[in-house]
């Protein structure tokens, strides 16, 4: 168990020491001259954090990398899963509480409600942020956990890069290429509460290749009783109504027209019976989603080693519910239908020898149908609502000396709810010796209303008594970062310290307007974390993530920021092969005790609704085989080992307990 104080100070006296004596060492065997190549042999490579490729140790935020073999050995279910592994990161299984009945998964999310929209989610490059409620329904995603080759997750403000609603964060989901999927293979898993079939087929005609995805999954999430509940209060003894059954299918295409033209096409669809809601409130029980996209490419490589790229994208979300009330009664219009327009274009290239840039700019339309959600107090006036977006964009990348890059980007961005906002961002990263980086960074980000927020300031501006409402603003924050990202022999070290200032954060609660400001909120994040990755041989590898946060807020309008991250989480991941065909994994989390915002049964102040810490093992042993030309492996998923009956985010939203399951694996 952690002691914040203590274990903080003996981790930076450790860390501390072996780098001394590490930098000590290093430093003697330096040749007297140094070139560029001799800070970035081995470095791995990112594509997202300033939308040039880049080593890792000179992009200008931290960023963790999950690879497919990460996420093999997470034992994953949901792609909401694999993101325990990051520092600083929060996941809660189902926690939703109606709209989406979905997991949470956010990045020092300052929690006041699950959507948990202070982050950006890419797909590819397209953004699955919804537009109704902000935040990301991971179920309804169209992407399958194996046609992913990487996730990039950007840990601090990044709205430089990608604009508003990337608050505290980026995630970037890159699928595979359809060349690298080539051939059929089957995936099938069964187990305690949870079934999966899937059916992929990869081919190929002359330049193009192609990938269609099939899949299938039934799940019954949480029991629907709660085991020991902390209250025999009835609302208190149920979980939510979270079953789910979806249907998924995706298709890529890659085209390479000429030596220097490419045209990308993916779709998407996922859709199937959701349940959603929970006792003694408002609940759908048998809810259709029915979610897709279009996605277009065109990228030309430039004889000067640049590219210039155009993409645009259509997304729809959409749902329809019967809505019923704790009664059993009819409720309401429960439909959802959310469209988003969104077309970019983007030119890379080289002003000199020693400076490269990006620069582009995207325009984006969003129109929402939501009676129930957006019609609030008075249906009768309800009408669809529309977002337009413009945005300009660039980054500039310069390489001062060999062991000394500069990074300064900003976004100039206009919408129809907030206005215009500039988001600049500068950084700096020292090769102070080979294989040693520290990195300086100073961001500003904004995050703009959702839908459903604008339309709640509209009603309460309209309404009796409210006519001095002062405007809806964006929320702020401002990001100091100083990193340090080093190798140590086998092991790869990206430690960070950080401190975060979120000014005009939007109250969602009524009291707020008794001052007319709907922007209230204010509150500092500050702490360090720190990944580590030791390959301790050719068949072992330990990765280990920590976190250690301290919040400071005046908690005004009865949303206690203060307590509403971990103080401390971690995550360890152990995998070793024992040979060609059997491999293990032992993954393990802590998360430490935290009280969230959205507390409408209980006291802020009454410490008996904190959720206290919580801890899991998962693990994973599979065994590889081949039969014919058939390549193939069988594994056995555990989650929970020790059947812990924790809570996550509340009271009621207790995790399943021992959960396993078999998946079978065939590449024929």
């Amino acid at each position: 168990m952690f002691h914040s104080k203590g274990f903080s100070v003996k981790f930076c006296h450790t860390l501390l020491a072996s780098s001394v004596s590490c930098l000590s060492l290093s430093a003697a065997a330096q040749p007297s001259k140094l070139t560029e190549s001799s800070y970035l042999d081995d470095v791995p490579v990112v594509l997202t954090v300033s939308r040039l490729t880049q080593p890792v140790n000179e992009a200008p935020a931290a960023v963790t990398v999950i690879d497919r073999q990460m996420i093999k050995d997470s034992g994953a279910w949901d792609l909401s899963e694999v993101f325990r592994l990051v520092p600083g990161m929060y996941v809660a299984y189902h926690a939703a509480r109606f709209y989406s009945t979905d997991s949470i998964v956010s990045y020092r999310g300052l929690m006041s409600e699950t959507m948990s929209h202070r982050m950006q989610v890419l797909v590819d490059g397209r953004s699955v942020y919804s537009p109704l409620y902000g935040g990301v329904i991971w179920s309804d995603i169209p992407v399958a956990l194996d046609d992913i080759e990487r996730i990039e997750v950007i840990r601090s403000p990044n709205a430089a890069s990608y604009g508003a609603n990337s608050f505290v964060g980026v995630i970037n989901v890159i699928t595979r290429h359809s060349a690298e999927t080539q051939g059929k293979a089957i995936s099938l898993s069964a187990g305690r509460g949870r079934s999966e079939g899937t059916l992929r087929y990869g081919g190929h005609n002359g330049d193009l290749t192609y990938r269609l995805t099939l899949g299938l999954r039934n799940d019954q999430g949480e029991d629907a009783d709660i085991r020991n509940p902390t209250t025999q209060n009835y609302i208190w003894t149920k979980n939510k109504f979270d079953d789910k059954r979806i249907s998924l299918m995706t298709f890529r295409a890659d085209y390479q027209l000429d030596s220097a033209d490419t045209l990308e096409f993916q779709f998407g669809y996922n859709g199937g019976k959701r349940q959603g809601g929970e006792v003694l409130d408002v609940y759908a029980p048998d809810k259709q989603a029915d979610n897709h996209f279009e996605q277009f490419q065109w990228r030309r490589a430039l004889v000067d080693g640049g590219e210039f790229s155009l993409k645009f994208y259509h997304m729809l979300e959409s749902s329809s519910a019967a809505l019923l009330d704790r009664n059993g009664a009819p409720e309401g219009n429960g439909d959802v239908i959310a469209h988003r327009y969104d077309l970019e274009a983007q030119h890379t290239f080289s002003p000199s020898k020693d400076t490269r840039l990006v620069w582009g700019g995207s325009v984006r339309y969003d129109k929402v149908f939501a009676p129930y959600d957006l019609g609030i107090y008075d249906p009768d006036l309800y009408q669809d609502r529309t977002y337009r977006l413009a945005r300009l964009f660039g980054n500039l990348e310069w390489r001062v000396r060999p062991d000394l890059v500069l990074n300064a980007g900003a976004m100039l961005e206009s919408n129809n709810y907030t206005g215009s906002d500039i988001t600049p961002r500068v950084a700096l990263n020292w090769h102070f010796l080979p294989g040693h980086t520290l990195r300086v960074s100073r961001s500003y980000a904004t995050r703009t209303p959702s839908v459903y927020e604008k339309r709640t300031e509209e009603y309460f501006r309209n309404s009796a008594g409210y006519f001095n409402l002062l405007p809806q603003n964006p929320e702020r924050v401002v990001s100091n970062d100083i990193g340090y990202l080093g190798k140590l022999g086998p092991l790869d070290v990206d430690f960070r310290l950080f401190h975060d200032a979120y000014t005009e954060l939007i109250a969602d609660r009524m009291s707020a307007v008794s001052n007319n400001n709907l922007n209230s909120g204010r509150a500092t994040i500050k702490g360090f974390e720190t990944q580590l990755k030791w390959q301790i041989g050719t068949r072992t590898r330990l990765i280990y993530a920590l976190s250690h946060s301290l919040v400071a807020s005046p908690d005004v309008d009865k949303i206690p920021y203060t307590n509403s991250v971990p103080t401390n989480s971690q995550s360890l991941m152990l995998s070793h092969r024992f040979d060609q065909r059997w491999s293990a994994s032992l993954v393990g989390y802590q998360v430490g005790e935290t009280h969230f915002s959205r507390t409408d049964y209980a006291p802020a102040e009454n410490r008996d609704y904190f959720i206290a810490t919580q801890r899991r093992w998962d693990s994973r042993l599979a065994y590889a085989f081949k039969a014919g030309d058939t390549n193939g492996e069988v594994a056995l998923i555990v989650q929970n080992l020790a059947n812990a009956n924790y809570f996550e985010f509340r009271h009621d939203n207790q995790v399943p307990g021992r959960t396993a399951w078999l998946n079978l694996k065939l590449d024929l």
